[in-house]
């Protein structure tokens, strides 16, 4: 799609109508530059733009912090205007040829906003499609995409200064979808918990109290893991911030000589003391050792491949149950096309299809029965594997680390023995980097220990959704008073397992090629001398790795300023790109961090190949001068923003700058 006229009436600082008509790419030209002055209304016609389309949903994009989207509207509201309507309104046009106008327009009813919206398709008023605008607008372009097409320097820059990628990630789960799954599992999820409740039956029966508990230990374990993931985000920035500092460190120790001694006596004093906190540990280990637990813990790998394989053979018990219900509808189906006209070797091929596609979908009559294994005893699998296991692992790795350390510390000292003489300025500096060395371990041991529970939170999450889910499956198969509402929940459940399933491959198969666009988009804007070769996405956990040419991770702290900017805006110019949607670009003040060959990359490389429409709003500073004889012979049209001070407002004016 493309825009064609983007209309303002007393919105913001544009007094009375404004309107500014629009073309598509034509040639080589897709460039429209609109000039202005800061404080001029450049950010305020982007907002208009968000306003018009996605009305509320445009709140948090346009203005982060919490204010009520009446408050927005009526500080939008031009001050100096004549008259008390305020409107804005975009026209444009779809692919398949289709036009459409939205306007979206409100007054200041004493304290309160009337806001009203219609549409117009082909030049005639929709009302329908006025009242479900912000469902159709989803379709169009969806609001998670809409960042991608539309957005400012700001934007840009908090992508840039983004060190843990958490926004990355967000991004990248809305332009491959992932994000529309999530709600649809939310929403799903929501049924299912809205047509439990009218199962009245069992509101006190043993299962329900059982579901329950089960809920309210999900809501407690989601907090734990979102306290848990912020604290390994703050950790980890702990983590780089001390590298950096042990280099730095070490680049001085070197400088000053680097053949630092110690005393005699304080080694020695200095091992004894190391030995005897190596020998208390290795004391406690051996009271670990007689744990009763810690033979199972040897074997926990077995010990969890027993439990994974009596979840198995239970959802396969379930699954033998729904037999009966798919032989009916094979019968069912075969019986129609025994009626219908078909000869009989089509009719042959035909039911032997419905077979093989049917059986898929039904238990093996040769699986050996199986004993179930009793609650309890799947209880006590499960504690032993949520807790007492973690418990285990984080104690033994925390005792191996400080047994290791202390064992390395020995060894160091082991190296300074028969050297006497003693450099003060290598001796601090040494002191320092240990000092440093001992935190950076800490610190990694710390992290670790995070991503280790994080790791078990998930694992106790997992397993309770499963246990959420059979006690469902058992609720929905004894309620035989609400037939409906146990269907809806049963394969509302089912429905919820399919989705994950779906997910997962989505995300794999998308996040290969968004990573190599990504790469592509980046060398594209940068300088042949970058230390960046690829930008690398893991297709599970979406983390963000930049890699140098010989295969290392670059931290991106590493980069320069510009740099910084310009992975910031490959990246979004990569999701744009795999998101399979077709829309203009408006871009506010997108140079002001850039350096001089950072900005000949971006208005010579990016603004042409953004989009079939790009609109610019940049200052006199910008796109301007030499970078706009780079960028003049793709440039359809020049607008610029032109303040009057004795009206106090903005005018929409053809031309650009001193043209004006």
């Amino acid at each position: 799609m493309y825009f064609t006229k983007i209309e303002l009436h007393n919105f913001g600082i544009y007094k009375g109508h404004h309107e500014m008509n629009l073309s598509n790419q034509v040639g080589s030209r897709n460039v429209t530059l609109i000039g202005g002055l800061n404080g001029r209304g450049k950010t305020t016609f982007l907002d208009a733009i968000l306003l018009a389309l996605y009305g509320k949903q445009a709140l948090k994009y346009i203005q982060e912090n919490a204010r009520s989207y009446e408050r927005l509207l009526a500080e939008h509201i031009n001050k100096h205007a004549t008259d008390d309507l305020t409107y804005v309104a975009v026209a444009l046009c779809l692919d398949d040829g289709t036009t459409l106008r939205v306007c979206r327009n409100w007054k200041l009813k004493g304290k309160k906003i009337d806001e009203s919206i219609s549409v117009e398709k082909n030049g005639i008023i929709d009302k329908y499609l006025g009242e479900s605008w912000s469902y159709y607008i989803e379709e169009i372009l969806p609001f998670g995409i809409a960042r991608f097409f539309f957005f400012d320097n700001e934007k840009i820059t908090q992508l840039a200064d983004d060190t843990s990628f958490e926004q990355i990630k967000t991004s990248i789960k809305s332009a491959i979808g992932v994000t529309t799954i999530e709600k649809a599992i939310t929403h799903i999820d929501e049924v299912i918990r809205r047509k439990k409740d009218a199962l009245q039956t069992f509101e006190k029966s043993e299962i329900n109290q059982d579901y329950q508990d089960v809920e309210v230990q999900l809501k407690e374990i989601n907090t734990k893991i979102e306290e848990a993931r912020r604290s390994a985000e703050i950790l980890k920035s702990n983590c780089e911030s001390i590298a950096i500092t042990i280099e730095t460190k070490e680049k001085e120790f070197w400088a000053s000589g680097g053949d630092l001694t110690l005393s005699r006596d304080a080694i020695k004093q200095e091992k004894e003391k190391i030995r005897a906190r190596v020998q208390e540990i290795r004391d406690e280990i051996m009271l670990w050792v007689s744990d009763p637990a810690t033979p199972l813990f040897m074997c926990r790998e077995l010990v969890m491949q027993a439990y994974d394989t009596e979840c198995d053979e239970q959802r396969k018990a379930a699954l033998k149950l729904s037999d009966p219900i798919i032989g009916q509808i094979q019968e069912h189906i075969l019986d129609r096309f025994n009626q219908s006209n078909f000869d009989a070797r089509t009719l042959e091929i035909i039911t032997d299809i419905v077979k093989q596609e049917i059986k898929k979908f039904t238990s093996s009559d040769e699986a050996a029965e199986h004993i179930s294994m009793s609650p309890t005893t799947m209880f006590l699998f499960e504690r032993l594997i949520g807790s007492v296991f973690r418990e285990l692992d984080v104690k033994i790795k925390t005792i191996i680390s400080f047994v290791d350390s202390q064992e390395n510390e020995l060894m160091s000292l082991d190296a300074h023995l028969g050297e006497s003489d003693e450099k003060t300025m290598a001796m601090k500096l040494y002191e320092a980097l240990k000092d440093y060395e001992r935190k950076k371990a800490l610190a990694d041991d710390q992290y670790q220990k995070q991503q280790s529970l994080i790791e078990s939170l998930e694992r106790q999450k997992d397993i309770l959704h499963s246990k959420r889910i059979q006690l469902i499956k058992a609720i929905a198969e004894k309620e035989n008073t609400n037939d409906d509402n146990a269907r809806i929940i049963k394969y509302s459940a089912l429905s919820i397992e399919v989705l994950k399933k779906f997910k997962i491959r989505l995300q794999r198969e998308k996040i290969d090629k968004l990573s190599v666009t990504a790469t592509e988009c980046f060398q594209t804007l940068v300088e042949k001398d970058s230390l960046v070769s690829k930008i690398n996405i893991d297709t599970d956990s979406l983390d963000v790795t930049i890699l140098d040419p010989d295969g290392n991770e670059l931290l991106k702290n590493q980069l320069s300023a510009g740099e910084q900017q310009m992975f910031a805006i490959s990246i979004v110019w990569a999701l744009a790109r795999t998101s399979g949607y077709k829309a203009p670009v408006v871009i506010d003040t997108p140079m002001a961090r850039l350096d001089s060959s950072h900005r000949a990359n971006f208005v010579t490389r990016y603004l042409p190949a953004a989009s079939s429409q790009v609109l610019v709003l940049s200052t006199d500073e910008e796109i301007y001068g030499r970078y706009l004889d780079m960028i003049r012979e793709n440039v359809i049209d020049y607008f610029t923003l032109h303040y009057r001070e004795d009206e106090q407002c903005t005018s929409i004016i053809n031309g650009y700058f001193e043209e004006v």
